[in-house]
């Protein structure tokens, strides 16, 4: 029997990641540039798997559609960087691909893996009734020798704070029982028009509470933190410094978290390979694709509800 194989389309900095943790893993990989890909030979590679394969796809979002369908015809099961897609309509079309596919799939919300996101999953706030989600960072920060006018970052196709830093609107969803999404409000830049460097979601729940999610480019150090207040207690988390403070009327309560950014990739990518060979996973929350269609829709409606209320002049070179 063929053994197993993966595939990582895109050689960005989330490719290489991916290609050399599927190679510390002890996967057998491959790994294209989508700009020299041989996209023909690649499909006929992959379908050659007869499903023995699993493509990590780690393109540009704006070109993705047509490649994971093309991947998905072929047999093999999915890891779509996220955000999976940004409009509403490619939503329903990888949503509709054959639930063989979509069992096995997964998106890349590897912050589901982080040791405080799975405290607070396993002792949830009682009776919630508002919370606030916020991730923050100065853009240029992020990557050595990478500019942001350069990337996809600034394409008005793709691109923006809501889509590059959407983990947060999927810690959102997951630990505040499905919010609905109320409005979203935006700042652009005077020289990337149509793309958010700073973004506000507002969400309600059916039970009439609220909880707001910030994104923006522009926090001149990280900012990556929250709270979930109830009517018992109240819990903060700060991902940066790897706490969770616990408040009631009586006592508050400090927890310490340690993680290593890396071994949330590594963590996911295994339950990826778990999915795609037929293993059991070790994550309850897996973002398998099969139960992620709600988020990845909020995602995509955010980003066709933004609206662009201002602009700041922040130095983007």
């Amino acid at each position: 029997m063929m053994g197993f194989k993966y595939f990582v389309i895109g050689s960005g900095s989330i490719g290489n990641r991916h290609a050399a943790n599927l190679a510390l893993l002890g996967a057998a990989v491959e790994q294209y540039s989508w700009r020299t890909i041989d996209l023909p030979r690649v499909l006929q590679k992959i379908a050659d798997c007869n499903g023995n394969a699993g493509v990590i796809i780690a393109t540009a979002t704006n070109v993705r559609l047509p490649l994971i369908a093309q991947c998905a015809a072929a047999g093999a099961a999915l890891y779509i960087e996220k955000p999976v897609a940004y409009r509403c309509d490619e939503v329903d079309q990888i949503f509709d691909l054959p639930d063989s596919i979509l069992e096995r799939s997964v998106a890349g919300f590897m912050m589901r893996y982080h040791p405080i996101v799975q405290y607070l999953l396993s002792h949830p706030v009682s009776n919630p009734f508002r919370a606030s989600f916020e991730v923050g960072h100065d853009v240029r920060q992020w990557r050595k020798n990478w500019a942001f006018s350069d990337s996809y970052a600034a394409d008005r196709e793709g691109g923006g704070a809501l889509l590059d830093l959407c983990h947060e609107i999927d810690l959102a969803w997951l630990l505040c029982e499905a919010p609905e999404l109320s409005s979203v409000s935006s700042v652009n830049h005077p020289k990337f028009g149509g793309v958010d460097v700073a973004s506000m979601l507002h969400f309600h729940f059916r039970t009439g509470c609220h909880a707001h999610v910030a994104l923006d480019y522009l926090a001149p150090h990280l900012v990556r933190r929250g709270y979930i207040l109830g009517l018992e207690e109240e819990v903060q988390f700060d991902f940066t410094k790897g706490t969770v403070l616990r408040t009631t009327q009586q006592e508050s309560e400090v927890k310490s978290f340690t993680h290593d950014r890396n071994q949330m990739f590594l963590d996911l990518l295994v339950d990826f390979m778990s999915l795609a060979e037929g293993r059991k996973t070790t994550n309850q929350h897996v973002p398998r694709l099969k139960k992620l269609k709600d988020t990845c829709n909020a995602i995509a409606k955010a980003w066709k509800m933004r609206d662009f209320t201002g602009q700041i002049e922040a130095d983007l070179t």
